[in-house]
C-alpha cells in the first residue's frame, strides 16, 4: 500500500509531486468523486485531492481513492488516530502527505513532525505537540464550516473560492 499515488520511499514523495502537479491545471474540477473523508465533493477542492492507495479485497492491485488531504492530516493531528478508512498510515503515506500539504501550502501541519514531537518526550516537545494538535483542530472546524457553507449555496465552481489563511 503506498501513499499519495505512489508506491512508498523515495517514489512516495514523488508521487506526491505528480498528484498536486496532476495531469492539467486543475485536473480534478471535473471529476465526480466525492471524498469518502469529508463528503466534499472533490472537483470543488481549491487544491489538487490526495491520491491515497488503498488494499481492495481479493486484489492483488491497490484502489486508488481521491480524497481532501487536508482534510485528513488535520483529522489525524486532531484524533491522534494515525489511520484511514480503517487501515493504518505507513511511514511512506506520512511522508507522502507531508510533501503534499508543504506542496499545496495547506499549512504548517505535518504528521511526521508531529510523530517527532511526540517521541522525543521532552516537555517542550509535548507542548509544542499539543499546540499542533489544538491548531490542527481549530483548522479542521473551520475547514467542515467553509465546506458546509459551500455545499449549502448550491456548490459554485471551485474557481469562486480559496480557503482563507490556510496557515491559522
Amino acid at each position: 500500500r503506498g501513499g499519495g499515488g505512489g508506491g512508498g520511499g523515495a517514489g512516495a514523495s514523488r508521487s506526491a509531486a505528480r498528484c498536486a502537479a496532476g495531469s492539467g491545471p486543475r485536473w480534478w474540477t471535473s471529476l465526480p468523486d466525492i471524498c469518502s473523508i469529508s463528503g466534499f465533493p472533490v472537483r470543488l477542492l481549491p487544491y489538487p485531492p490526495f491520491k491515497l492507495h488503498l488494499p481492495t479485497e481479493g486484489a492483488r492491485k491497490l484502489a486508488v481513492r481521491l480524497i481532501d488531504g487536508s482534510f485528513l492530516v488535520l483529522t489525524v493531528l486532531s484524533s491522534w488516530r494515525f489511520e484511514a478508512f480503517g487501515v493504518p498510515l505507513s511511514m511512506s503515506e506520512i511522508e507522502a502527505l507531508d510533501t503534499y500539504m508543504k506542496r499545496c501550502k495547506l499549512g504548517p501541519y505535518r504528521l511526521s513532525r508531529a510523530l517527532e514531537l511526540a517521541n522525543l518526550g521532552t516537555v517542550a516537545s509535548r507542548q509544542e505537540l499539543e499546540a499542533l494538535r489544538s491548531r490542527a483542530a481549530r483548522r479542521l472546524d473551520v475547514l467542515r464550516h467553509v465546506q458546509q457553507v459551500r455545499l449549502e449555496r448550491g456548490e459554485p465552481e471551485a474557481d469562486e473560492w480559496s480557503m482563507p489563511n490556510m496557515q491559522m
